[in-house]
């Protein structure tokens, strides 16, 4: 692949070279003009200046040069030849008079014929010796274009280096940059065409920054939520270990378990999130929120009679069809649905709602349980953040997976209550859309 550089010198030097070759080719097309008319002007000179009615055999000038012979022939009143050189052609009389070109002996000839105090004079000249001229001409003239093309060619190659000094300025300022060093490139002598690019990498090494940042407190995070849990376990597997035989020891592996199963869960809930925040979805496409919301109450239907609670969709759910990821809406209405399931009371209801608003869809979740102070809504969607005094069990990511899921889709997530009691999450999509699939 070429260079910005080496494009741009073979088309500048490229296209230079071929303007002096056409500047050449006008120069001998208007020297060959020049000499045509010039040359024209000498044979009729020469014919009028003829002393025709002079006694005595005519003779012409000795010319120094061959290219400056003309050939003439005349004839008198009886269309007797009285006169001729040797080279020239000899036309048949009458002949017009004026200019004309004639093929004689292979060669193409000018000729000049007048008829001067009744003698028919013809003058003429080869077009091969006009050529020559006009060659030669053309060849004096050429030089100086010629040594102007090396001279500009390096005055293009200087002017072409210099002005992508900003840009190998910047490339150097790129390639020095290490992975902990994010902080944005400096416009400093930088032409205006290239702050663009500038502006797009600065972009791009915040997004990187922005990425590593939030990489960098996931793993703490993550490992912060995993001791706790982990060294649960090993306290409990040591309590199992020492425990009688019997209940005791029954009840000591149950609790392990459920350890374990908390354990589980946390890390199963931050691979969740890992994968939604790293963007790893598969391609977006039809997907028919109904069809999603109907197989999230399916999937939650024995936990939600194991707790003895109404889990269903709504009777007022409409079809919607949007374009989007349909794993990570899945993902995000289970969370949800699993979400309210934890936190309602056995006998409970959840009711999980597909609608349009001004021609936006939404999803909803709604449930009568306890509800969530107003204090406590801004920080629901934190990581790890569950409100004090929580006593169900969990790790605090769920509402942390929808939010990442909802980002993901440009989805606005609302909070409210359930008259009195209760929750009421509400996913809507920013853009309208229709039923129709896209």
């Amino acid at each position: 692949m070429k260079t910005i550089r080496s494009r741009l010198l073979v088309g500048l030097i490229g296209g230079m070279a071929v303007f002096v070759l056409a500047a050449i080719a006008l120069l001998y097309a208007r020297a060959v003009h020049e000499v045509d008319e010039d040359s024209d002007q000498r044979l009729r000179q020469l014919a009028w200046w003829l002393p025709v009615q002079a006694p005595g055999k005519w003779r012409m000038p000795l010319e120094d040069s061959v290219d400056d012979r003309l050939d003439v022939h005349v004839w008198n009143g009886a269309q007797q030849l009285v006169f001729r050189t040797e080279a020239g052609p000899m036309l048949p009389l009458p002949q017009p008079t004026g200019y004309s070109t004639v093929l004689h002996q292979g060669a193409r000839w000018r000729v000049y014929s007048e008829v001067i105090a009744g003698y028919a004079i013809q003058v003429s000249q080869p077009v091969a010796i006009r050529q020559r001229a006009a060659f030669y001409l053309t060849l004096r003239t050429a030089p100086p274009l010629l040594l102007l093309f090396p001279a500009m060619a390096l005055l293009i190659w200087l002017v072409v280096g210099r002005a992508l000094q900003p840009l190998d300025s910047l490339t150097r300022a790129v390639r020095g940059r290490t992975p902990s060093d994010l902080q944005p490139l400096t416009a400093d002598g930088l032409s205006p065409e290239l702050l663009p690019i500038l502006d797009a990498l600065n972009g791009l090494l915040q997004q990187i920054d922005s990425t590593l940042a939030a990489q960098r407190n996931f793993v703490a995070d993550a490992a912060h939520e995993l001791r706790s849990p982990l060294t649960a376990l090993k306290l409990q597997l040591r309590l199992a270990e020492t425990a009688q035989a019997g209940a005791e020891r029954e009840q000591s592996f149950r609790k392990l378990h459920e350890r374990l199963d908390r354990a589980t869960h946390l890390v199963q809930q931050l691979l969740t999130l890992a994968r939604q925040e790293q963007g790893t979805a598969p391609p977006r496409g039809r997907c028919d929120l109904l069809r999603i919301a109907r197989q999230t109450v399916l999937d939650h239907s024995i936990y939600a009679e194991s707790k003895q609670i109404d889990l269903g969709v709504s009777s007022a759910a409409v079809e919607a069809v949007v374009h989007a990821h349909a794993d990570g809406l899945e993902v995000m209405l289970s969370n949800l649905v699993d979400n309210a399931l934890r936190y309602t009371q056995p006998g409970g209801r959840v009711d999980v709602m597909v609608g349009m608003e001004q021609g936006r869809p939404f999803l909803q979740v709604s449930d009568n349980g306890p509800g969530v102070p107003e204090e406590h809504r801004a920080r629901l969607f934190d990581r790890f953040y569950r409100p004090d005094g929580n006593q169900v069990r969990g790790c605090g990511l769920g509402l942390s997976i929808v939010k990442s899921v909802a980002d993901a889709h440009h989805m606005t997530l609302t909070l409210g209550s359930n008259g009195s009691s209760g929750l009421v999450v509400t996913a809507l999509f920013n853009h309208p859309l229709t039923n129709a699939a896209v």
